[in-house]
C-alpha cells in the first residue's frame, strides 16, 4: 500500500500539512484499506464525527479530527464530579433500543463493551391533570373516558401501550411508504402543507388525546414518514425495551477516540473552509494559536445552527445555506439528583415518572449497577432552571412521604458553548421538499454526519448511520 504502513497511524501536523508516523495501539482496526488513501478532515468530535473518523481510519484514509471543546463526544457526556461512591451521571444520551440502533450495537460487540437492561420507560407513572396514574389504571376505559378520550380512543389504550396511541390515527397511512429515505411521490404530498395535529383532528382525534400525541407545528407527511420509517425497520414507536451502556453512554466515543489516538485534536476550532476542485483547506484557532489544514475532503459533524455560522470561500448555493439557515434543533437541561436510598420503594412507588411539570419533566433511576446503597434519579427540564428549583419541583409533586436526595447538579445544554443543541427539530411546514434529501447530500467535497443528516433524528442511532454512509461514499469516491 504506497505511502501508508498497516501498522502505523497517519497524523496531519498543522504546521506544516504533512504527513507524521506515529505508533498505532489498535492495528488490528485496520482493515479493508484504500490501495489510494485519501487524507479527510472530521470537523467535530461527537459520536458522529468519530464514528466516521474511525471507519475511514479502517479503510486506510489519513484524517484528523478537529473538536473545538477540550472534550470529545458531544451530547455523549457522562460526568463522575460532584457525585459519590463512583457514582455517575449521562447528561447526554439517554439509551438505545433493540430493535434499533444496528451499527450502535455492531461497536458494542466489536470493542468489547457492555450493555444493560434499562428499564426507565417501564412501570412508567403519569401526572395527568395534578394526579399521577399507573400503567393499569390508564387501561381502564372508564378512566380513559373520564380523562376525555373518546370510545374508540378508550378501547385502543385499553388493548394497546399508551405510547402507541398515535399508531391508531397514523397506521392506515404507513403501507404506503416502502423506502426509508423516499417520502414523496407516493400520493401523500399535499400532507406537507397541514400539520399532523391538523390530520389527526380530521380524523377525529379527541382534544384530549391530541394532547397527548405530538402533532403541532410538524408536518404532517414529514410525521407519518418518520413512523413508518420506525415500522419499516421493526422498531416500536416508543419503544420500551431500552438499554445503555454499563459505566455510562460515553464509553462509546472514548472506545473511538482511544483507537483514533492523536487524530483527535481538542481546542482546535474551526474559523474558516476555503474549498476548490480538489481539496479542502480549513483554519483553525488550536490553543489560541492560527493552524492551517488541508485535505481532499472535509466531513462536517458539527451542528448546522453553529456549522452556519463559518465563512465558507466560495458561498454554499442558496438552496444549500437556506437548509443551514432554517434548520432547528431543540434542546434541554439534564439533572442528577443523588439520593441515599431507594426512598420511593418505601412508598411502594415507581421512579420512572412523567412529572409534567414546567421545571421538571420526567426522572428515572440510573448507574444501578455501581456497587453502592446511593442511587441516582436523572430528570429532563428546560434551560435556565437551577438544580434546586427542579428538586423542588420534585418535592412538590412526588406523590411519596418523602425522599432521601442529598444534593443536586446539572448539565444545561441551552448554555453549552459548542453544543447548545439536541435533536434537529421538525423542518416548516410546506417547505419539506426544500431540506430532504438535500440536508444529508454532499456539495463539492463537503460531506455530512451527524443526527441532522440522516432520515430519522434518532440521536447517535442516525449519528452512527450516517457517519457510515459519509465514510462509505469518501472511501468509494
Amino acid at each position: 500500500m504506497a505511502g501508508i504502513s498497516a501498522s502505523l497511524a497517519d497524523h496531519v501536523t498543522a504546521e506544516s500539512g504533512k504527513i507524521e508516523k506515529s505508533p498505532d495501539a489498535f492495528p488490528e482496526n485496520r482493515r479493508n484499506a484504500s490501495a489510494k488513501p485519501k487524507k479527510i478532515i472530521v470537523a467535530g468530535a461527537g459520536i458522529a464525527g468519530l464514528c466516521c473518523a474511525y471507519e475511514l481510519m479502517k479503510r486506510g484514509h489519513e484524517v484528523i479530527v478537529l473538536e473545538a471543546s477540550g472534550r470529545h463526544g458531544g451530547h455523549v457526556y457522562t460526568a463522575h464530579d460532584g457525585l459519590s461512591d463512583g457514582l455517575y451521571g449521562d447528561y447526554g444520551q439517554e439509551h438505545i433500543t433493540k430493535p434499533g440502533y444496528d451499527k450502535y450495537w455492531g461497536y458494542i460487540k466489536e470493542f468489547g463493551l457492555e450493555a444493560l437492561p434499562y428499564p426507565r420507560r417501564k412501570n412508567l407513572v403519569r401526572r395527568i391533570g395534578g394526579k399521577f396514574y399507573t400503567e393499569a389504571m390508564l387501561t381502564d376505559p372508564a378512566i380513559l373516558k373520564n380523562l376525555g378520550f373518546n370510545e374508540k380512543e378508550a378501547d385502543y389504550l385499553s388493548k394497546h401501550p399508551w405510547s402507541d396511541l398515535e399508531l391508531l390515527y397514523k397506521s392506515p397511512y404507513l403501507d404506503r411508504f416502502t423506502d426509508e429515505y423516499q417520502p414523496f411521490g407516493l400520493g401523500y404530498d399535499e400532507l406537507d402543507k397541514i400539520t399532523m395535529a391538523d390530520l389527526f383532528k380530521k380524523d377525529g382525534a379527541s382534544k384530549t388525546a391530541m394532547g397527548f400525541m405530538s402533532g403541532e407545528g410538524v408536518s404532517a407527511l414529514a410525521s407519518l414518514w418518520g413512523s413508518a420509517i420506525l415500522k419499516l425497520r421493526g422498531v416500536p414507536l416508543s419503544p420500551t425495551e431500552l438499554f445503555r451502556l454499563k459505566g455510562g453512554n460515553q464509553m462509546l466515543p472514548n472506545a473511538f477516540a482511544k483507537r483514533l489516538g492523536e487524530r483527535v485534536l481538542l481546542d482546535t476550532k474551526v474559523l474558516s473552509i476555503v474549498q476548490g476542485l480538489s481539496g479542502v483547506t480549513v483554519t483553525c484557532k488550536q490553543h489560541d494559536e492560527e493552524k492551517v489544514f488541508s485535505a481532499e475532503y472535509l466531513v462536517n459533524c458539527i451542528p448546522l445552527t453553529t456549522f452556519r455560522n463559518i465563512p465558507i470561500e466560495p458561498a454554499l448555493p442558496a438552496e444549500k445555506q437556506y437548509i443551514f439557515d432554517n434548520v432547528t434543533y431543540d434542546s434541554y437541561q439534564r439533572f442528577v439528583f443523588q439520593a441515599s436510598s431507594k426512598f420511593w420503594l418505601k412508598d411502594g412507588l415507581s421512579i420512572n415518572m412523567e412529572l409534567n411539570h414546567p421545571d421538571l419533566w420526567e426522572v428515572w433511576q440510573s448507574a444501578d449497577e455501581v456497587d453502592t446503597t446511593r442511587v441516582i434519579v436523572l430528570g429532563t427540564g428546560a434551560g435556565g432552571i437551577s438544580p434546586q428549583r427542579a428538586l423542588a419541583a420534585f418535592r412538590e409533586v412526588y406523590p411519596g412521604k418523602r425522599d432521601t436526595i442529598e444534593q443536586a447538579v446539572s448539565k444545561d445544554w441551552t448554555k453549552d458553548s459548542y453544543c447548545p443543541s439536541c435533536e434537529r427539530t421538525a423542518f416548516p411546514i410546506g417547505e419539506f421538499h426544500k431540506f430532504w434529501p438535500l440536508i444529508m447530500q454532499p456539495h463539492g467535497r463537503i460531506h455530512f454526519a451527524g443526527a441532522y443528516a440522516d432520515n430519522l433524528n434518532w440521536g447517535t442511532e442516525a449519528a452512527t448511520r450516517s457517519a457510515n454512509r459519509v465514510a462509505a461514499a469518501i472511501h468509494e469516491a
